[in-house]
């Protein structure tokens, strides 16, 4: 089989070398090819001496770059359909691709695509809103949520079903509060293996529960190709062995996301600041979150009338986009999610950070700034 690679970068290197372990043909293409000869001996060219000299003698084009929208509504302008998308997880977590590439689950292909209106880079959601560990300044107000808090599964159920058909969300991440306190993880990882197979999912939690999982939960997070991403948490640390050797008895996929010894906040209540600017400087303003049929910008945005109510804070925001307003463009507004800065934006002040601790009975100061 003749294939081309679209993208000459690390990632399309990764796929190059798995396909030429199965004696395909490959040839490179990007957009920057007049200054890249060759990659791995293979020669790379441009989209238009692609389109002139070599389209006609090639059986499938892959796309395997991280950031692929753009690249995609090349392809579509070009009236490429033996075409399809490399999931960002094949390079991430080093994964063989299928002897039949044509059956590949961590490809999406065109035929898969052409219906969606719009493309997400990742979502998350919510499992549940309480947490094990309840840090001081939870960026999701976890510590402020009572105990046995949970989000309701037929609510998102119903959203991912009708976003399946709108939608396609390259990654998604189930997170909380704590992901493993969540009585129905494993019909949320179902959920979203049904209504969107192709979608690579995380489980973000701080590890502390995972080695009192059930043996039939973790042979499923397996089963289902299922990431866990842990936080490294002073406690998590301690238990860090414990917690490997529990998923590699599994074979799971998991990464570990750095040691965390500080936490941040930044809400200022004067509401003077540049949006623009808090924008630029948020660290989760593309950690856009469903809930209830409402996709937002940020946990912030989606949780930060939980905060406000609990501490008679007389600020109330209804931002979003609802997935199921029919006068909404879905592809506008999600683009405007990753691009503009929201009201509630005018909220966040500069960063302050601090030691990362436990707090059991929170202040409203934990997550607040001066002005």
């Amino acid at each position: 089989m003749n294939i081309a690679i679209w993208g000459a970068g690390k990632f399309g290197t990764y796929v190059c070398e798995r396909l030429k372990e199965k004696r395909h043909t490959i040839i490179f293409i990007d957009n920057n090819a007049e200054n890249i000869n060759s990659v791995m001996g293979t020669k790379v060219v441009s989209p238009a001496e692609y389109m002139k000299c070599y389209k006609s003698n090639i059986d499938v084009l892959l796309v395997a770059v991280l950031e692929w929208q753009e690249i995609w509504q090349k392809l579509c302008e070009m009236e490429i359909d033996n075409c399809g998308v490399v999931n960002s997880g094949v390079y991430y977590y080093q994964l063989n691709l299928a002897e039949d590439i044509l059956k590949d689950t961590h490809i999406v292909w065109k035929s898969e695509l052409e219906n969606k209106k719009a493309f997400m880079k990742k979502l998350e959601t919510n499992v549940v809103d309480y947490c094990n560990m309840n840090c001081r300044g939870c960026s999701h107000f976890s510590n402020i949520f009572q105990k046995g808090d949970t989000v309701g599964y037929e609510s998102f159920k119903k959203d991912i079903q009708y976003l399946s058909n709108k939608v396609f969300i390259s990654h998604f991440d189930l997170l909380g509060g704590e992901a493993f306190l969540s009585k129905q993880l494993g019909q949320y990882i179902e959920c979203l293996r049904q209504y969107m197979p192709k979608t690579s999912i995380s489980v973000v939690s701080n590890g502390l529960l995972i080695p009192k999982q059930s043996e039939e939960l973790l042979a499923y997070i397996k089963e289902k190709d299922v990431l866990v991403s842990i936080t490294e948490y002073p406690p998590t640390a301690k238990r860090k062995d414990k917690i490997i050797g529990t998923l590699e008895k599994f074979g799971i996929w998991y990464e570990f996301r750095g040691h965390v010894e500080t936490f941040g906040k930044n809400i200022d209540l004067s509401g003077k600041n540049d949006p623009y600017r808090a924008q630029r400087e948020c660290r989760e303003f593309r950690c856009h979150f469903l809930r209830n049929g409402i996709i937002y910008k940020c946990p912030f945005s989606a949780l930060g009338n939980h905060f406000f109510t609990r501490y008679e804070i007389p600020l109330h925001f209804e931002e979003g986009v609802d997935i199921y307003d029919d006068k909404t463009d879905l592809h506008k507004a999600l683009q405007a999610l990753d691009t503009d800065p929201i009201e509630q934006c005018r909220y966040c002040g500069r960063e302050e950070r601090f030691s990362w601790e436990v707090s059991m009975q929170p202040e409203s100061s934990e997550w607040l700034i001066d002005g």
